[in-house]
């Protein structure tokens, strides 16, 4: 499920014309999944691959269904479309213009009291690098991709 939508940010190339947006329904929580993934294959916390397997059927139909999937302290999925803009919005065709669905993810995250700064688990203690090394063709060199030390 989709609607149009226009950029409206003056600064944007594409600034006026309409793109493909999904539209997403109500979360599918964990308790719920829970649900169907038991009534889906009936089985106990021991067989944690079963489970798994039926969660991935869950999501995908959830995913499928309109629904935010939330996985509780793991995070929430949804289906994002990617698509060329237009100008108008009679001008748009789902088979000329949508490139593309893709599955987004959300890490859990809290706010902390005292400073209001969102905090997420999954991505909190990364230290980013810049790779420097690049060959003559502007690509990261073989040395580095290959597992060589800058």
């Amino acid at each position: 499920m989709f609607t149009l939508r226009r950029n409206n940010i003056k600064s944007n190339k594409a600034y006026g014309k309409w793109y493909a947006h999904t539209l997403r329904n109500t979360e599918l929580d964990l308790s719920e999944i829970a649900s169907r993934v038991q009534s889906n294959c009936g089985v106990s916390r021991a067989n944690v691959v079963a489970v798994i397997t039926a969660l991935q059927s869950v999501v995908a139909k959830g995913l499928k269904g309109g629904h935010v999937v939330n996985l509780g302290e793991l995070g929430k999925f949804y289906l994002s479309i990617r698509s060329e803009s237009v100008d108008n919005p009679e001008d748009f065709s789902v088979q000329k213009h949508v490139k593309g669905v893709v599955c987004k993810y959300i890490p859990e995250g809290h706010r902390h009291m005292a400073d209001g700064t969102l905090h997420r688990p999954f991505t909190e203690g990364i230290e980013l690098k810049q790779m420097s090394e690049y060959d003559n063709t502007g690509h990261i060199s073989k040395r580095i991709r290959k597992g060589g030390k800058v």
